[in-house]
């Protein structure tokens, strides 16, 4: 898998941060999918250059989802927590899968935001 190596890599510097892996309440499934997204796009800014400044923007997307649904809680320590609850094999899992669906919401939110300034003489 193409990201396995990055996983291993965020999991591991993760674990090694000081925050503790606190045991939580389940996470609600919009917080959860925008969570994968969060990692992936996290991963992905971490492992290849050439996708650094649009993953960074990816992971801030989808953090800022997190925010909004969210005030009052610090979101990216809420993120890292969440990715320290996860075994290698999950993290594995989620990251073959989530990169189709993340990659298709942002490309559905660029062609929306293109149409709409298109609409304004753009």
């Amino acid at each position: 898998m193409k990201y396995g190596i990055a996983a291993l890599a965020l999991a591991a510097g993760l674990m090694a941060s000081p925050m503790a892996a606190a045991a939580q309440d389940p996470v609600p499934a919009a917080d959860l999918r925008d969570m994968e997204c969060a990692a992936l796009f996290a991963v992905m800014a971490g492992t290849d250059p050439q996708y650094e400044a649009s993953a960074a923007i990816g992971m801030a997307y989808y953090v800022g989802r997190l925010e909004g649904r969210n005030p009052g809680q610090n979101q990216v320590v809420r993120l890292f927590e969440w990715v320290n609850t996860q075994s290698e094999d999950q993290l594995m899992a989620m990251l073959g899968t989530a990169g189709a669906r993340c990659g298709e919401e942002l490309q559905t939110l660029g062609n929306t935001m293109s149409e709409v300034g298109s609409s304004f003489g753009g």
